[in-house]
């Protein structure tokens, strides 16, 4: 048996074949999918494969060692960086003394009820504590997978759709995180508001907006000009509306556009009602324009005006309240400002990064109550992202790469196939040929050097460590192929001190302390999870899968394309140094979301490793 077993990507899954089952079991089947790889990984299981004569048809087990227990099933892929896949049924250890046709497959709750049961008994600690944090993980599953069920019954109602144009590849993520127990979890949402406002049901909505004293507020951008009352991204809808609400007195008070969702949460907050009533504040209502929500839920996309705008949400979506508090906006702008001042140099058709303009927010006098402060900066913060070219148009249509991993109630395979068939079709004219099937080995060969190299030139020539996990990634295709690679959302990146302090960068362009300085071995950490663990294993994972080939031929791609940098780099630099770890570290940093999701961890998550497939033995 080889390390890494490849069976028939599509054998097993029910949902492909006539008769699929329910948006309800295929969303018990994703679900359960990430809580076993998350387990696996966490639990230094990377490689699950089992035989046993005894036990015929048996190709998995999962050691459950602080319960006693072993859950038996079938693998039908072995990934050597952990995105297995399973058959249908999971077994607990009673099977080992029946016979084949006597066996009664757990539920997706007894399942996952073992796995929690293992996991607390295993955390040092108070017994009590535990047992509070299992019973939260499990409602907070529950509430993931009733998100998801939702999700899925919608797309297989409105079926695939027709264009797989930008909004819709930005609202496609159904399943989300391959490797978090809860992916799709949201609190503070009803269901009414997650219709009304979640990417998953295709929606759009108009935004809200408020107008504040200019001396309560708070922003900063990258150009001056769009902290002017005339910006480009300030809606021509609220601008008329202010017009016609403010009266002369508050005729230069200052616009703030906002989710609604969020405008009725502020609302309801008695330091803003306070606000409102003294007139430093003045509530707009809904004004539009309509907007679009992205596969981030917070992030929307103004078509009319062509930016993106990154609005506070009070609640929780997976691990975090998803509001841009002031440190996340300082992060925002230090790492924007720095980007800026070298995208010139390193932009190209082919690498882009998107900035983020500046942000907005509500800012109290120093004198407020610090818990008010927070609250109100927070509330009401927004960032204002700039656009890649051609959203919304054909060729060429940037595409979230998170969504293109995803597969679609009743498809049989992920959205990027399409999305390879449709963009070599526009390239020859023709019609779309549903079974063409390019060289996957080839196609990310070419994905490689797009991403891999400048991703690393970067790092190793700035001490730029970009955040480029698959939902910050997108890819351009043309005829077919990789064309051009595109990442967002600066707030996550890290920067180099020590290279930041040789380019003048520190005490000019950001402050000492700023919060997006780390040491180089905080960087290059985050470097090696959020690209290669996160966003280079899941698109070797599908790419292998459903082409039915091994993932070991493509992670040798990736190897010589690391190969070949460290060839062009000079002796003793940065970057051959970066590609020599890569290339021989026998382990990878991963982020451990099902434990640091268990102990609520989620601003200081808890990392483990796991093997290396790109390790280059000599």
């Amino acid at each position: 048996m080889s390390k890494e077993q490849l069976i028939d990507p599509l054998k097993g899954h029910a949902w492909l074949e006539e008769g699929s089952p329910s948006p309800s079991l295929l969303a018990r089947r994703e679900m359960l999918s990430r809580i076993l790889n998350a387990y696996l990984r966490e639990t230094g299981q990377h490689d699950p494969y089992f035989t046993d004569s005894r036990l015929p048809n048996i190709s998995l087990a999962i050691r459950l060692p602080s319960i006693g227990q072993i859950v038996y099933g079938s693998l039908l892929h072995r990934s050597l960086a952990g995105h297995h896949v399973y058959g249908e049924n999971l077994y607990a250890s009673e099977i080992e003394r029946q016979h084949p046709d006597d066996r009664k497959a757990l539920s997706f709750e007894e399942a996952v009820a073992l796995l929690l049961d293992d996991i607390a008994l295993s955390q040092q600690g108070s017994s009590h504590d535990a047992m509070a944090q299992k019973i939260q993980l499990q409602q907070m599953v529950t509430n993931s997978l009733q998100h998801m069920e939702s999700y899925l019954e919608h797309a297989y109602v409105s079926g695939p759709p027709a264009s797989l144009d930008f909004n819709a590849a930005e609202q496609a993520l159904l399943c989300g995180h391959p490797f978090h127990p809860t992916p799709k979890s949201l609190e503070g949402f009803s269901s009414a508001d997650s219709l009304a406002y979640s990417p998953e049901y295709g929606v759009t909505f108009p935004l809200s907006c408020f107008a504040a004293a200019p001396e309560w507020i708070g922003e900063d951008w990258l150009d001056p000009a769009d902290g002017a009352s005339d910006a480009s991204w300030i809606p021509a809808e609220m601008r008329e509306a202010a017009h016609r609400f403010l009266p002369p007195e508050r005729s230069h008070h200052v616009l703030l556009p906002c989710h609604p969702w969020q405008a009725g949460y502020l609302r309801s907050l008695e330091s803003v009602q306070k606000l409102l009533a003294e007139g430093h504040l003045v509530d707009l209502g809904s004004t539009g324009p309509a907007v679009v929500p992205t596969s981030s839920v917070r992030t929307v996309w103004n078509p009319k005006d062509r930016c993106f705008y990154k609005l506070s949400l009070h609640i929780r979506i997976t691990n975090f309240i998803r509001e841009n508090n002031e440190e996340q906006l300082l992060r925002t702008l230090d790492a924007s400002s720095i980007v800026a001042s070298i995208k010139e140099r390193w932009q190209s058709r082919r690498f882009q990064i998107l900035l983020e303009k500046g942000y907005r927010t509500l800012e109290p006098p120093q004198a407020s109550a610090p818990t008010r402060r927070e609250q109100l900066m927070s509330g009401f913060s927004m960032i204002v992202r700039e656009a890649p070219d051609e959203v919304g148009s054909a060729p060429g249509i940037p595409y979230v790469i998170a969504s293109l991993m995803e597969v679609l109630p009743g498809e049989r395979e992920p959205l990027l196939f399409r999305a390879v068939r449709e963009s070599k079709q526009a390239g020859s004219g023709g019609e779309v040929d549903t079974n063409f099937q390019p060289d996957w080995q080839a196609w990310f060969r070419e994905y490689a050097e797009l991403t891999v190299a400048p991703m690393l030139r970067l790092y190793a020539e700035t001490g730029i460590s970009l955040e480029a996990h698959v939902q910050n990634s997108m890819l351009r295709l043309h005829d077919g192929k990789p064309s051009s690679f595109i990442v967002r959302d600066l707030e996550g990146i890290s920067v180099n001190r020590e290279l930041a302090e040789q380019q003048g960068w520190v005490g000019t362009i950001v402050q000492r302390d700023s919060p997006v300085l780390y040491s180089e071995e905080q960087a290059r950490h985050r470097l090696k999870y959020y690209f290669f663990v996160n966003h280079l294993s899941h698109v070797v994972q599908r790419l292998a899968y459903y082409s039915g080939q091994s993932e070991m031929p493509f992670w040798h791609i990736a190897s010589r394309t690391l190969e070949r940098l460290r060839e062009q780099a000079l002796p003793g630099s940065l970057l051959e140094h970066i590609v020599c770890d890569l290339l021989t570290v026998p382990t990878l940093p991963a982020k451990a979301n099902l434990l640091s999701r268990f102990h609520q961890r989620g601003e200081t998550p808890l990392y483990v490793d796991i093997p290396n497939p790109m390790r280059v033995k000599e």
